[in-house]
């Protein structure tokens, strides 16, 4: 607890005491004049938040005297907000709010790119977010299946690429941080995203923060950040099932028929939540079973979750959250060669299996210090393990047990009614007993402070910096400052302008500096002189609600440059060898647009397209692994009563420059990528939806890595079942 004694040393003018008073109030439909319930309620610059109960009632114990913002948002409602005045020596202070119906279902979404919840339209950086309906709806199983469908992202395995940042090299560990109710979920060996650990049921929302993000959230957010929310549970029990099913069709050319009978894939996860007074629980799990498009690619997985949260009093919250995932599968690497892209190299040991487990612990305590100042403490853990077995054996030769231990404390304080201040200090230690990296601890010490100055109702300028000392038992500590500045503009109730400028780092992960292994005919041999990866990113963007237009219209555009240094890369060596090297720099140009609409109350359509020059500055040629062009767009057509159509078209222009890789057989085969999917979904009622889908509607065959086709057309059928129903869908 040194480091929470430390931090409130450093921090003790925002701490004083300051005069508070309860504050009261009840939402209500502005036509109906129903009561709405939960309703999200949350007093700006500040964390206070609370939610509606039945009654449409919410409550904050502690607010300070003075002038404060209430704002209110519920899906499918206009999101209001309300200047209240609490007079000094009072002790209640009772208010009511309306909230106006909305078709365009709320897009004045709440999110947390600056560690505190804020309105998307006051940060200073793109945010997109995807909602539990997009991840429902779409019957997705790995959250990384999710992230396709986000403007400006891509995703090669498990590596997920914001903006052009990260690209692809196998082994490299992500340039993208991703965290789960603010805990970080990096492994502590490759630095890389496990996406089959993270709990699909219970995420309320993805937040993707595009551009470098270090200078809150440290290594990793080199490109951006990946930020899962779970869902808070209510006093009414939340009970959901589903249940689902597919095959992937075989496929249209002879010599990739692997066998003669559809490959199946399928599985279904329940979950429960429920708050019983002060305490709310939610528990969920899971399995999955796939077939596979390909031979060798066999995988069976089972996950569990649960979260416990004890409001201990109106100030302190204490929460408990675990998470597990066991997985066994084959280990499919490259292609035997195009003709035989369903099949894998001839050298690969059919009887081996590669089973993996992955264990997360967090513990989280939020205590409100005065009506003005708040504290959150995070310590977690973060066990990833893989081994490979042959015949139930394990192979000693390859495999990895990592510990990513990590804490992470937070003030945020009102210093004035135009300041906020947030400040933290986090520690980080990757723990790692492997056959492939040895015996290796990695440790990351910083500290971080930012500040949002509100000079207006108009204006928000946003400064701070982080400071991160990284080091390994065998080399010098490197210090890194990673800076930010940001600027919003609400021009008019339709219009916001935002810039930003920032730096970003990567730490080398412990695989990169010390992996030593065979892989296929591949040897990746250690480096331990890898020096940090750097990123300077700068956006100029605006946000329009159109009010011009006959129909709901919302307008997001984009221009960004991202500059990146030391960029870590695997090449040869003059022996034939893989090693990774900062050889890089690169410069990324790059612009955005996203549009949605609402044509018709029965016809939506979501549209975004990203067009990007990637320059290897090194070599002055593409940078390698990048696309120029990505398209993305939905419509959404209700046909009936509780029946709707979606359909979804992704495009990525061709890629023009991969890594040689000659022991690969077809390595360069790449085309463009064309991917349509369509989907019914039916509500038959209140509590019960039934999905029928295809992906890749049109069997279009390409590849997302080198060497690996992508997954083929793939038919599917999902039930769900939700107690509570499916609001807002």
């Amino acid at each position: 607890m040194h480091m929470v004694f430390v931090l409130l040393i450093l921090l003790a003018a925002p701490l004083a005491a300051a005069q508070t008073v309860s504050l009261q109030g009840l939402i209500t439909d502005r036509v109906s004049g129903d009561a709405l319930a939960g309703a999200t309620v949350r007093i700006e610059g500040t964390r206070l938040g609370a939610v509606t109960d039945k009654t449409g009632r919410f409550r904050f114990s502690s607010v300070p005297s003075g002038s404060v913002t209430l704002r209110a948002s519920l899906v499918g409602y206009e999101a209001v907000r309300l200047d209240v005045y609490i007079q000094p020596g009072s002790a209640t202070k009772d208010v009511v709010l309306t909230m106006l119906a909305s078709e365009n279902r709320s897009r004045d979404v709440v999110v947390t790119a600056n560690k505190r919840v804020q309105a998307v339209q006051d940060v200073p950086i793109s945010v997109s977010v995807v909602t539990q309906d997009d991840i429902s709806n779409r019957a997705i199983v790995n959250l990384d299946d999710a992230l396709r469908y986000v403007s400006g992202v891509t995703v090669a395995r498990d590596q997920v690429n914001i903006r052009g940042a990260s690209g692809f090299a196998l082994g490299v560990g992500s340039r993208t941080a991703v965290l789960l109710d603010g805990f970080s979920l990096l492994s502590g060996d490759n630095g890389d995203i496990k996406f089959d650990v993270l709990p699909v049921s219970d995420v309320e929302r993805i937040e993707v923060i595009k551009g470098a993000g270090s200078a809150l959230y440290g290594t990793g957010a080199l490109g951006g950040v990946i930020s899962m929310i779970t869902k808070t549970p209510t006093e009414s029990p939340d009970i959901s099932a589903r249940v689902y099913s597919g095959a992937y069709t075989l496929p249209r050319y002879d010599q990739w028929r692997y066998r003669e009978t559809l490959p199946f894939q399928g599985g279904a996860d329940v979950r429960y939540a429920q708050a019983y007074g002060p305490v709310a629980v939610s528990v969920s799990g899971g399995i999955r079973s796939d077939e596979s498009f390909r031979d060798f690619d066999q995988s069976l997985r089972g996950f569990g979750y649960g979260k416990v949260q004890w409001r201990i009093n109106d100030e302190r919250t204490l929460s408990l959250q675990t998470l597990y995932s066991a997985e066994n599968r084959d280990n499919f690497l490259f292609w035997r060669s195009l003709a035989q892209a369903t099949r894998t190299t001839e050298d690969q040991n059919p009887d081996q299996k590669l089973f993996s487990q992955k264990l997360a612990i967090g513990l989280e305590y939020q205590e409100i210090l005065s009506g003005t100042t708040s504290l959150v403490i995070r310590p977690g853990a973060y066990r990833t393990q893989f081994e490979n077995r042959t015949f139930g054996v394990v192979d000693d030769s390859n495999s990895s047990t990592a510990w990513a231990y990590n804490i992470d404390a937070q003030l945020t304080s009102l210093v004035s009614s135009s300041l906020v201040l947030t400040t933290g200090l986090n520690s980080r230690v990757n723990d790692v007993s492997s056959a492939v990296y040895g015996a290796q601890i990695q440790t990351l010490f910083s500290g971080y402070a930012q500040g949002e100055w509100t000079p207006n109702k108009q204006m928000i300028l946003t400064a701070g910096a982080r400071l991160d000392r990284e080091e390994t038992r065998t080399l010098e500590p490197a210090f890194v400052v990673s800076p930010k500045l940001g600027f919003t503009w609400h021009v008019s109730d339709a219009s916001t302008l935002r810039a930003s400028a920032g730096r970003g780092f990567r730490a080398p992960t412990i695989a990169e500096r010390y992996a030593n292994i065979q892989y296929s005919a591949i040897r990746v041999i250690a480096n331990t002189g890898l020096r940090p990866e750097f990123s300077t990113s700068i956006e100029l963007g605006l946000q329009h609600k159109a009010s011009w237009s006959p129909f709901p219209l919302e307008l997001d555009v984009a221009i960004f440059d991202n500059e990146l240094e030391n960029m870590i890369e695997p090449s040869f060596t003059q022996e034939g060898n893989i090693k990774f090297q900062n050889i890089t720099r690169a410069r990324i140009l790059g612009s955005e647009v996203t549009v949605r609409a609402m044509l018709a109350p029965w016809l939506g359509i979501e549209t975004g397209l990203t067009l990007m020059s990637p320059t290897d500055l090194t070599t002055r040629t593409t940078l390698k692994y990048r696309n120029n062009v990505l398209c993305y767009s939905r419509g959404s057509l209700t046909l009936a009563e509780g029946l709707v159509l979606q359909a979804e078209y992704r495009f990525l222009n061709r890629v023009e420059n991969i890594d040689v890789l000659a022991v690969v057989q077809d390595y360069d085969a790449r085309v463009p990528v064309h991917i349509v999917d369509a989907r019914f979904i039916w509500n038959t009622s209140s509590t019960v939806r039934l999905t029928a889908q295809v992906r890749n509607l049109l069997d279009y065959a390409y590849s997302e890595i080198m060497g690996n086709l992508a997954p083929t057309r793939l038919l599917q059928l999902q039930a769900e079942y939700a107690l509570g129903g499916f609001a807002g869908r």
